[in-house]
């Protein structure tokens, strides 16, 4: 198994899908790699893609300069970021950087757009898959507006 089959298999957006979908979608990929500091999205820009972490670190920041505040950190091989890009089309809503060298599979939406229209599964998996992280991702959200309504 090649290396960013590997990593596709392990990430949560690509659950359910067999190796055949998994090959079609890594036929749209597109390897970059960002040193420490490179920004990977631009808040305000257009969505264009969805990047899934090969390797290393990338810090999500909403905001710049004085503003900015980290909303999360992914570390983990197959974590993924820019999902939003397949749902809407409202510009990106917050900054990614990496940081430290960082290798990221980059999945283009025009030409993810063209693989849907050849395999309707993967699309069909793809935005379940984001469906269920966008769910916890509220009640995350949920959670924590409740500790801070509570003063906790």
């Amino acid at each position: 198994m090649s290396p960013e089959l590997e990593v596709l298999s392990s990430s949560p957006l690509m659950h359910g899908m067999g190796e055949e979908e998994l090959g079609s979608i890594l036929s749209t990929m597109e390897r970059r790699i960002y040193e420490v500091g490179d920004r990977i999205v631009e808040e305000g820009r257009p969505s264009d893609c969805l990047f899934i972490l090969a390797d290393g670190v990338v810090d999500v920041v909403k905001g710049e300069g004085d503003q900015a505040v980290l909303l999360k950190t992914l570390d983990e091989r197959g974590d993924f970021f820019g999902e939003m890009a397949l749902i809407d089309i409202l510009p990106r809503s917050a900054n990614v950087y990496a940081s430290g060298e960082t290798r990221i599979l980059a999945f283009p939406k025009q030409v993810l757009t063209t693989l849907f229209s050849r395999v309707p599964r993967v699309q069909m998996t793809l935005v379940l898959n984001i469906a269920r992280n966008l769910s916890l991702r509220l009640r995350e959200a949920d959670t924590l507006i409740l500790e801070l309504s509570r003063g906790s």
